[in-house]
């Protein structure tokens, strides 16, 4: 058997299994911090899917979709439409989290608060 073609081959390979070593999974439980009144709770899944929650004074919204990252950030797609003028599920209509070390960042009009996981 010749190594020639192996070495060549695991040579390739290399980059590819590096670049996914040192990106860590996104999925898991968040929780919204450094946003003022406002909490909310986002749960990424493996299969690309999520559940968030959001709450601000009196005002509330609960959301599902899907998400997807792509340029170093995750996109939310959701499915829920709002059930009424004071539903903040909307809030989560594509979405964009920048991914930052330790943070999913966000600006919800309010400044930049961080997504952070538990």
């Amino acid at each position: 058997m010749e190594l020639k073609p192996l070495l060549f081959a695991a040579l390739i390979w290399l980059p590819v299994t590096q670049a996914s070593a040192d990106t860590p999974p996104l999925d898991g439980h968040y929780y919204l911090n450094g946003a003022m009144e406002m909490g909310a709770e986002l749960l990424l899944r493996k299969d690309g899917t999520f559940d968030a929650g959001v709450a601000y004074g009196s005002a509330d919204g609960f959301a599902k979709g899907t998400w997807q990252v792509e340029n170093n950030t995750v996109t939310l797609k959701s499915e829920t439409k709002p059930a009424s003028n004071g539903d903040l599920s909307a809030l989560f209509q594509d979405l964009q989290l920048a991914i930052e070390p330790n943070c999913l960042a966000v600006d919800f009009g309010n400044g930049k608060a961080c997504f952070r996981r538990q």
